[in-house]
């Protein structure tokens, strides 16, 4: 049986193939999923003349770990069993941890989930099988050590998934890593007992929340004042390449102008992006937009914009207008999604080299 299983839960992006009696391992190290999977499973089935359609079978790991890379690696496979109309197989994180174990017993696999949290899970290994003794659980450490201290003669197997926070290895041992030969295991011995889902069946295991789902939870939008000045410049100091950031002096020199407004979204009172405006009671135009790095890609941009067309529709101004860098795609399809339409530029207005795309939104 020709078999294709991917790993994508964890820093390193892990490809399994086996074919025809071959097996074939492919790995690469602190690797962006997003843009090394494909090039790398390409080239591998280049190199080894074989395309999608030999195989019978598509595995990958559920998690739990990474939400990113677990949701690239399962819409691959999903996308490769539902096009080809084979079956998939599953495989969660701490099994495939398991299977790195090559003696009998029971195994407690361990991997660290950040924020003084671990996922953990109780296997036995017998008879070349791992078979789950309990379902997979995500507790406190100082919980999970007194569940641990339960059990007698089991093999802890911890892995630190590049969490850069506290490293457990002085309770648990050396940290372990996701290996192709677990993964390689882990995938045929699914294969072999049949425990075969259907494409659109396989779902991602998580035990917690997305990070998107904690912020999108207590958050709260509204006018800012220039006694949120610090909050403000706590944003502006984390700049990029498309963004001019504001000084002290010019954020709160605009307070003192009586048609500026910035309006800001709080997540439990804390600051994480802000929009602000010039309404001179005509039209208003769109200063900034600014969302804070370790929330960006959670919507709230788009949060943000509909904060503020909702207050200007309420008070009547009949349009909104903005200009943005011509590079800063994420931005002008963002814009365009909620209606704006481009009106104009401004040539080599940003550093003498780049346009200023100009924007406009009729709100009556």
């Amino acid at each position: 049986m020709n078999i294709l299983a991917i790993s994508t839960a964890s820093r390193s992006t892990l490809i399994t193939i086996n074919h025809n009696n071959r097996c074939i391992n492919k790995m690469l190290e602190f690797s962006r999923h997003s843009e090394n999977l494909f090039p790398l499973l390409i080239k591998t089935l280049e190199e080894n003349q074989i395309a999608l359609k030999d195989f019978d079978v598509f595995g990958c790991v559920v998690g739990p770990g990474s939400f990113t890379g677990i949701r690239i690696g399962l819409s691959v496979i999903k996308g490769f069993g539902y096009a080809n109309n084979k079956p998939v197989v599953g495989v969660n994180s701490l099994e495939l941890l398991a299977h790195n174990v090559d003696t009998e017993g029971q195994i407690l696999s361990v991997i660290n989930a950040g924020a003084g949290l671990v996922y953990h899970q109780l296997f036995e290994s017998k008879n070349g099988q791992v078979v789950a003794i309990n379902e997979p659980k995500l507790d406190k450490f100082s919980h999970f050590l007194a569940y641990r201290d339960t059990l007698f003669d089991v093999e802890v197997i911890y892995s630190q998934n590049n969490e850069k926070g506290e490293d457990y290895s002085s309770y648990l041992g050396d940290s372990t890593d996701f290996t192709l030969q677990a993964l390689n295991k882990a995938v045929l011995q699914k294969v072999n007992n049949k425990e075969f889902l259907s494409a659109t069946a396989l779902n991602p295991l998580y035990l917690r929340v997305s990070q998107a789902e904690q912020m999108l939870k207590n958050l709260t939008f509204d006018r800012l004042s220039e006694a949120d000045l610090t909050a403000i410049m706590a944003l502006e100091v984390e700049h990029d390449e498309y963004d001019l950031p504001w000084s002290e002096v010019a954020t709160r020199q605009s307070f003192d102008n009586p048609s500026f407004e910035c309006y800001g979204i709080k997540s439990d009172d804390e600051l994480v992006g802000i929009i602000s405006v010039l309404d001179n009671g005509h039209n208003v135009e769109i200063l900034r937009v600014k969302v804070q790095k370790k929330c960006r890609l959670l919507g709230l941009g788009q949060k943000l914009l509909e904060g503020l067309l909702a207050i200007k529709k309420v008070q009547g101004v009949p349009s909104i207008e903005l200009e943005v860098d011509e590079r800063n795609y994420p931005a002008i399809g963002l814009y365009q999604k909620f209606g704006f339409e481009i009106v104009g530029k401004r040539p080599k207005y940003y550093h003498n080299k780049y346009d200023a795309i100009l924007m406009n939104y009729a709100l009556v």
